[in-house]
């Protein structure tokens, strides 16, 4: 698993290298499915969000369809079964989740809950993973519309 987790790595910094947007984003799916194939959800998930960035700004659905699978996205199923309700978050991804809707920064948020920066970081990184959103007004936006998050 380790030299395939490498391959794909080589892929990614080739494609970056090319300024080859597409293939890039299309690599960084293939290494996070090898990385939480390896263990390594974590890395996977970051990878998947930076890939999602790029496929949605390129509207590259088939790319799209791909990183909800690599990450977890109820099987196959489509974004719109993959968001708020249908996705439990924890008590403190929520409680996260709703300062990150209030515009805290993630040093504001470990401050007030007494917890690293770099926790808060990895709970946003899972939220976001887990409402299928690119970024963290994208969150909001869904767990309001899904009721996770109230006004």
């Amino acid at each position: 698993m380790a030299e395939l987790v490498e391959a794909w790595r080589q892929s990614v910094a080739a494609f970056e290298e090319m300024g080859h947007v597409f293939e890039t984003a299309r690599s960084q799916a293939r290494l996070a499915a090898a990385l939480h194939a390896a263990g390594e959800p974590t890395q996977a998930r970051r990878l998947v969000t930076t890939a999602r960035e790029t496929a949605r700004r390129l509207e590259a659905e088939p790319l799209l369809r791909e990183l909800r699978t690599v990450s977890g996205s109820n099987d196959r199923r489509g974004r719109e079964e993959h968001t708020g309700a249908s996705v439990p978050l924890t008590a403190r991804e929520q409680e996260i989740l709703a300062l990150v809707a209030q515009g805290r920064s993630n040093g504001e948020i470990g401050r007030q809950l007494f917890i690293s920066t770099k926790t808060v970081s990895v709970h946003v990184s899972n939220i976001l993973a887990k409402l299928g959103a690119a970024g963290r007004t994208e969150a909001a936006a869904i767990a309001r519309r899904e009721g996770v998050l109230q006004d």
